[in-house]
């Protein structure tokens, strides 16, 4: 894809306040989730789990969850981006394996100590949320390219969340994703201008 054929479809996506009664085609929704899963991570870690609703009771649950918010309400699939906080301590099987992939056929010894160090001054819970954030963002942009609609929903009951996904200890819901065709057309897309929001500095 060329750049200006990507800039055109970042430009069209928009969040989708309704969605219509149309279920979304089985190898679009993986083409959604491929992109997600290949999205970048800090130290490779991938701290991510993505659960994908579409029973029209569970999906319920989760829209009840999401103070019942139309985009949640009216989709026809849900996909929770849930942040793995507890699998990130240092000493975990799943870090080791993680970081001895991302130290390819080299040492993975100064990645571990680099990210000890991390993990003992960060805020991990938060750090993780932010990671999924970041694949929601690629599987939002692919969802565009599908011709989906899509909207970010981070306004949720953590709890009911956690209840109705029966969440493993040390798992945080981080985004739910609402995924469909949007029943309604694009209104004007609103944004600050280039000249407030970016700043070259040094030079």
């Amino acid at each position: 894809m060329s750049t200006t054929n990507c800039m055109i479809e970042i430009s069209t996506r928009h969040a989708c306040r309704r969605f219509a009664a149309q279920d979304v085609e089985y190898e679009l929704l993986r083409a959604v989730l491929e992109a997600g899963r290949l999205a970048p991570s800090g130290f490779g870690l991938e701290p991510w789990r993505f659960l994908v609703v579409q029973e029209t009771s569970l999906r319920e649950q989760v829209a009840e969850a999401c103070f019942s918010q139309a985009p949640a309400s009216t989709a026809p699939v849900l996909i929770v981006l849930v942040a793995l906080v507890e699998a990130l301590h240092p000493d975990t099987a799943f870090v080791k394996r993680q970081l001895e992939v991302e130290a390819g056929e080299g040492d993975p010894a100064p990645v571990m100590e680099t990210y000890r160090a991390f993990y003992e001054s960060a805020d991990i819970a938060a750090w993780a949320v932010g990671q999924c954030q970041i694949a929601a963002a690629f599987m939002m942009v692919e969802a565009v390219h599908q011709q989906l609609a899509t909207c970010p929903i981070g306004g949720f009951d953590e709890q009911k969340l956690t209840t109705a996904l029966n969440l493993l200890a040390g798992e945080k819901p981080a985004l739910v994703l609402a995924l469909g065709y949007c029943a309604d057309p694009q209104g004007a897309r609103h944004r600050r201008a280039v000249a407030e929001v970016v700043r070259y500095l040094g030079g």
